[in-house]
Formats: C-alpha cells, structure tokens, sequence
C-alpha cells in the first residue's frame, strides 16, 4: 500500500477540480428557458418529432394557428414548443399562455445555443425536426389544418 502525503491528497483533489472543470465545460449550453426560468435543451425531446414554432403575440396568424398547434401537441404523435420572437421574460411568457390560451411549453431561445435551424425572417415559422433532433421540414407561414395533416404524414415516415 502506498502511502500519500498531505501535499499528494492535495494534488489529486486538485486533478480531480480540473476534470470536472474540463467535463463541465464540454457540457453544451442549454437552447432554451422555459416559463419557470428552468433550462431546456432539444435533447429533452430526443425520441419523438419535434415542432418548433416561432410566434410573437402581435402576429395575427401566429395566434390564429395556436389552437391548431395545442390540439397537435395534444394528440401526442408530435411533441411541440412555441418559442417567443421577441426578447422577453419567463414571467412575461406564464402571462402570454393565459391570456392567449396556449398549451403548448413555451419557450425562450438563449442567444448563444447552437440550433439545427435559423432563427427565422418572417412570422409564423415552424420547423419539423425528427426524433433524432435533425431538421425535415420548414415552414413560414400560418399552418391550416391540411399542413397539419402533412406534418403527421412527414413526421411518421
């Protein structure tokens, strides 16, 4: 048995710090906050379709589509998140699912994430990504029903 010294215990607690440190950095930074200012990341999707919706409350169609978006969520085949445009708080993102009736989590991008899509140019936009979190499919514009049903299609293939 090989004894260490003080100055040797010190050493490898010293290692030690310096792995965690070195893993803990290799950790990616979470893409998104949710309502309660709790950390998301698409890997909490992993497994099932993923729709990615980007609306503002002083969008028009992007509110008319949100009942559409809450019934698919609903349905279970695809999971669905809606993320704010604008810059705004959790708390601010709690009051927009009230007073706007969105079931959907809401979702707020974090400007440093590295996401499989663009941050788009026009409102609505949603972006279909498979279980594996890589993107299928883009669309700009508010979805009818019928692009809905395209979206089941897509997402099961």
């Amino acid at each position: 048995m090989v004894r260490v010294s003080g100055c040797g215990k010190e050493l490898k607690r010293i290692c030690w710090l310096i792995v965690a440190g070195l893993l803990g950095a290799c950790t990616p930074a979470p893409e998104f906050t949710d309502a309660t200012g709790q950390s998301v990341s698409l890997r909490h999707f992993a497994g099932k379709p993923l729709l990615v919706n980007y609306f503002a409350p002083w969008c028009a169609p992007c509110l008319r589509e949100m009942p559409r978006l809450n019934a698919l969520a609903e349905e279970g085949e695809i999971a669905v998140v809606a993320i704010n445009y604008d810059p705004t708080t959790s708390a601010e993102l709690d009051k927009m699912a009230v007073q706007y009736h969105i079931k959907v989590q809401l979702l707020i991008a974090n400007e440093d994430a590295k996401l499989p899509f663009p941050r788009p140019s026009g409102l609505p936009t949603s972006y279909l990504l498979d279980s594996e979190g890589k993107l299928k499919q883009t669309l700009v514009g508010e979805l009818d029903q019928l692009q809905i049903e395209m979206l089941k299609a897509t997402s099961a293939k």
